[in-house]
């Protein structure tokens, strides 16, 4: 008979078998999981049950106990998303309802009390999902870490507020509209109650996430209702732009019940009821309708979000946790050139086109000038006000992330979004690899086709998804570095790590930032003259807000 082993794991058996099956005893059954890339991987764990039928558009439920033991070694579905070809040949498409999943990643080798890492990953809150490959935690398990990636309710099944669900969730006493917030919550609240059976430490976790996982980041960080949930903070590449009221414009974005009331006609439906009974493939919003605006996202509806980050930052209202963020040297890489206009974006943000004209004059791609302006404004800007907002609250530390594989760096203006993420999990392995041959070519009109092919065909451009070479030296050091400064980040709150420089705490005098590229390890004063101009105009888009005080 093959010899079995059991590690006692503050207080319950975890099993592990030679015929590498671990098996784990949660409060709602047994899980049997599988041994991949040297970790126990534990996949679809029910967090909460399925939001189906009366349950759709109401804030997670309990999960549901099952008997016997439960297969966890397979990925469950995605949540609801229009099918976009390519977007990651991981993700099990186009989703179900059935979706409120999360799993566990632990080294093969268990100890007790390991620091937790929880990921929500990006996508615009309408794509993609925790069984996307990229996301498979190789380094940072190696590191000592346990790591849970979560599935949550997109598009308009996780972010609607039409008046009559508002009018049925004050009568059952619930908060309303922000459903994949609430998942994600709910999934630190499962994450509390259950992690220690793999050894994870409940009091030591750090919540991370890229793009609008990185945007959920900074949610939950003003957010009551996740208050005791985690113990750090790590956002990537998280965009801020104000969010939208339930009941008021706020610079002349269209309320969310007016939203959610245009897209209830667009169905031909007048009623709640009549919602809840179309099939679930009619309520999913394809790239064409989020380009156009007809998706209105999360918003704050007083109880789930109570503000803007950024002005709550700065008036200190924050989780008094260490706090990581940082942006890519090309976060905008999604964004049409030449669109929105530049002119137009300037009116909105109450910029002068002459200070911009000076401030930029040294970009040599005027096409994609409306990106570079946006970019410093949304991503350098907003990270550096967030980090430094942390000065007296708890540490807080910035990065700015410059690295391209060899043989592509030709082809683009900077690191697009999303590239860092793969160097940070140490899943090179699996990601698209480089071409053999340098690759360059005219980059405005290679970013237009890139969003044509998204808008018009719903195919994922190559370019929006990591492409790295496994067997390079630098990606090794790069992926190396930057797994060992997340990991330390989730051990004791500090990133820095033995023989790399040292990773100072940030604040705007300074203005030093760490730094991943081919260069320095850290880069100070970054864009100095165009970031500080940007964060200007934040503070006038926040004042405009009635929350100027805050600064």
């Amino acid at each position: 008979m093959k010899k079995i082993f059991i590690l006692l794991l503050s207080g319950i058996a975890l099993t592990v078998c030679a015929a590498e099956r671990p098996i784990v005893q949660l409060e709602n059954g047994r899980l049997q999981g599988a041994i991949e890339y040297k970790m126990q991987a534990f996949k679809n764990i029910p967090y909460a049950a399925p939001p189906v039928g009366e349950l759709r558009w109401r804030p997670p439920q309990p999960a549901i106990a099952w008997t016997g033991v439960r297969d966890a070694s397979k990925f469950g579905a995605s949540c609801p998303q229009p099918f976009i070809k390519n977007l990651s040949a991981g993700l099990v498409l186009p989703g179900s309802e059935d979706c409120l999943k999360l799993n566990v990643y632990l080294p093969e080798k268990a100890n007790k009390n390991m620091p937790v890492m929880v990921w929500f990953h990006g996508g615009g809150l309408f794509v993609d999902g925790a069984s996307d490959p990229q996301f498979t935690p190789i380094n940072l398990v190696k590191n000592g870490v346990v790591v849970v990636t979560v599935d949550y309710r997109l598009g308009s099944l996780g972010f609607f507020a039409p008046k009559e669900l508002i009018e049925e969730a004050k009568a059952k006493g619930e908060p309303v509209g922000n459903y994949g917030t609430m998942d994600q919550i709910a999934s630190l609240k499962w994450v509390k109650n259950n992690i220690s059976a793999f050894g994870g430490d409940p009091n030591n976790v750090t919540i991370f996430g890229q793009s609008a996982g990185g945007r959920s980041v900074t949610w939950l960080m003003v957010s009551d209702a996740a208050k005791g949930l985690f113990h750090k903070a790590i956002a990537q590449s998280a965009q801020q732009s104000p969010l939208r009221g339930m009941t008021e414009k706020r610079l002349g974005l269209t309320p969310e019940v007016d939203v959610d009331a245009k897209y209830m006609a667009a169905l031909g439906v007048t009623t709640l009821a009549e919602l809840r009974k179309l099939p679930v493939d009619k309520l999913i919003l394809n790239g064409a309708a989020f380009y156009a605006g007809e998706f209105g996202g999360p918003f704050i509806d007083g109880q789930i979000i109570k503000g803007d980050p950024i002005p709550l930052f700065a008036a200190g209202k924050q989780a008094k946790v260490p706090f990581m963020i940082g942006t890519n040297s090309f976060d905008s890489d999604f964004m049409l050139p030449g669109e929105p206009s530049l002119n137009v974006f300037m009116k909105q943000v109450h910029e002068d086109p002459k200070i911009i004209e000076k401030l930029y004059s040294n970009v040599k791609d005027k096409c994609i000038l409306n990106s570079f302006v946006i970019q410093d404004l949304m991503y350098r800007a907003s990270t550096k006000l967030l980090a430094d907002s942390m000065n007296g609250v708890a540490p807080g530390y910035a990065y700015y992330y410059d690295y391209l594989t060899k043989n592509i760096r030709p082809a683009f203006p900077g690191s697009p979004h999303t590239f860092e993420i793969t160097y940070v999990f140490g899943s090179l392995a699996l990601m698209p690899q480089a071409p053999k041959e340098v690759e360059s070519g005219d980059q405005c009109a290679r970013i237009e086709k890139d969003i044509a092919t998204f808008k018009q065909k719903h195919v994922w451009p190559k370019d929006w998804y990591p492409i790295v070479d496994k067997n390079s030296p630098q990606d090794q050091a790069i992926t190396k570095r930057m797994s060992d400064s997340w990991a330390a980040f989730a051990k004791t709150g500090n990133p820095n790590v033995s023989g790399q420089a040292n990773w100072p705490a940030y604040n705007l005098n300074a203005d030093v930032m760490r730094n991943y590229s081919d260069g320095s390890e850290t880069i100070t004063g970054l864009l100095k003259e165009r970031v500080a101009y940007q964060m200007l105009h934040l503070r006038e888009i926040y004042a405009l807000e009635r929350l100027k005080d805050a600064f």
